[in-house]
């Protein structure tokens, strides 16, 4: 067995690897991003086992993130997982900035926030090779078919109430790209900034902001992450104009504007999930499971 860097040639090569390790999630239409896209400030790379002519198991890295780690259904037991998870330990120490290994839900790049709770057998694995259990997160989902708190009537009613407040709703332009991430990284994260601009480079941009003055006080994004499946997030309103409904009137936004992607309604590695049910019926989708190296 040799492990090389993937080759973006060789994308379609692992592509049933990883689609067989994760049957819960929709591969297919992001598979380069995971693979081989950016990860905002944090190094990464991604390394293939090869067992002759065939792949045999890939993992991807982000600093010390695991964002995607798969082997062949037909090559288990046959120490290919062991053999690539040392690889990301030996380059986590000098390359990735040090740091105990966690698996999955890496910000601003990520398949899903976690391993899904019903990989029972992953979870054996990865628990197996000395980690543990850190965290939980889950993803709610927005029914978007017939649903009265997502119509377009609801949401011409929210940007009016916002409008007679002071506030302009509406999609973010191509040249206020630097504004909104600079607002996201000073009032947020840094991540939130990393993922607002991917999705400002979308087209056209996937981002909708209220404003106040001429500058941006509130936002809401889709397909920053898992670009085409149509999940939502981030968001997020300055404190100081909260209260005025901004945060319901960009969520509607971006859900009208993903009624027909394949995920459009998921509210990934969701915050305020009782605002979610409240202001658009949203229900529990998935959980998953996030673990971390134990020393």
């Amino acid at each position: 067995m040799r492990v090389a860097a993937l080759d973006r040639d060789d994308l379609e090569g692992v592509r049933h690897i990883v689609e067989a390790a994760f049957p819960y999630d929709r591969v297919a239409p992001v598979l380069e991003e995971k693979l081989l896209g950016p990860n905002g400030a944090r190094a990464g790379t991604t390394l293939v086992a090869w067992d002759g002519e065939r792949p045999a198991g890939v993992i991807a890295m982000a600093g010390r993130w695991i964002k995607l780690f798969a082997v062949d259904p037909e090559k288990r037991g046959r120490g290919v997982g062991a053999t690539l998870l040392d690889l990301a330990r030996t380059w986590v120490r000098t390359r990735g900035g040090g740091g105990r290994l966690r698996f999955m839900d890496h910000p601003g790049n990520y398949l899903s926030p976690g391993l899904d709770v019903r990989e029972e057998a992953g979870r054996a694995w990865i628990e197996r090779h000395d980690f543990k259990l850190c965290s939980e997160n889950v993803n709610l989902r927005v029914p978007l078919v017939g649903n009265p708190k997502v119509t377009a009537d609801r949401a011409r009613e929210l940007s009016d109430r916002a409008r007679v407040a002071g506030y302009e709703v509406r999609r973010v332009g191509k040249r206020e790209r630097e504004l909104l991430t600079r607002m996201a990284a000073e009032a947020f994260a840094p991540a939130w900034a990393y993922e607002v601009g991917r999705a400002i480079d979308q087209d056209p941009p996937s981002v909708f902001a209220a404003w106040k003055d001429g500058q941006p006080v509130a936002f809401a994004a889709h397909d920053a992450n898992n670009s085409g499946l149509g999940w939502f997030g981030p968001a997020g309103t300055l404190t100081a104009h909260r209260g005025h409904g901004l945060g319901e009137a960009l969520l509607l936004q971006c859900l009208l504007d993903v009624r027909d992607k394949p995920e459009g309604g998921v509210i990934a590695w969701i915050g305020p999930r009782e605002f979610y049910e409240k202001a658009a019926g949203a229900v529990e989708d998935r959980r998953f499971n996030v673990f971390e190296e134990w020393p």
